[in-house]
């Protein structure tokens, strides 16, 4: 079920990509959680990338897709697509990371929902405003469907994987988009689930420039 990155030359898409997140103002956390905890959700954030893109003339528009497939256990395990478009005919595909579901369809709606959240937020480099953990509400999600914490560590461990292959001069650029400097693989395994994402999308956008130059070379 898991798909790769589809990566072109996109030249307009990638200026107006930078455009829109110079424009961004992160969402704030409207949504209470079980234990009280305010959080941004799905709306929140597509809305903070909506008006973004309104105020920037960036051109831009995405979509989601969820894949997936039911599993021997009888669970139903997806993932995301975040497609991410230009009007000059330009797109790019970002995977998100798969989530288990379950065969509980109210419950497979909920995961459906967070992955998407996710997803979108890795692929915009959105950080809700002083959301430096997960949230409660997905804190309980996570616990029932695949553990919060095993969730975290696998994003941050693909983050270190990739940036072993991101050019260094990149590296610091990749970083101040979290507003944070370049420490490592130890800071990486400091960062909250959400900034993780927000990571994973800014090493995806830096690797995709990187094909780009090569391509035009």
């Amino acid at each position: 079920m898991r798909q790769n990155i589809e990566f072109k030359p996109t030249p307009e898409l990638n200026d107006g990509l930078y455009k829109l997140q110079m424009a961004m103002k992160q969402p704030d956390k409207t949504k209470t959680g079980v234990h009280g905890s305010k959080y941004a959700d799905l709306n929140d954030v597509a809305n903070a990338i909506r008006r973004a893109n309104k105020e920037s003339n960036a051109g831009i528009a995405f979509v989601q897709s969820v894949n997936s497939e039911l599993g021997p256990d009888g669970k139903e395990h997806m993932q995301v697509m975040t497609i991410i478009t230009h009007t000059s005919g330009e797109y790019m595909m970002i995977e998100g990371l798969p989530v288990s579901g379950s065969n509980n369809s109210q419950e497979a709606m909920k995961a459906a929902t967070y992955a998407k959240r996710g997803s979108l937020m890795a692929a915009f480099g959105v950080t809700p405003k002083d959301e430096d953990d997960d949230g409660e509400e997905m804190t309980e999600l996570q616990k029932h469907l695949n553990g919060e914490l095993e969730q975290k560590r696998a994003v941050q461990a693909k983050c270190i994987e990739l940036l072993k292959t991101v050019a260094k001069s990149k590296l610091d650029m990749i970083w101040a988009t979290l507003g944070m400097t370049n420490e490592g693989a130890n800071q990486v395994k400091k960062l909250s689930f959400a900034k993780a994402n927000a990571l994973y999308g800014a090493i995806k956008f830096a690797m995709n420039e990187d094909l780009e130059e090569v391509a035009n070379d």
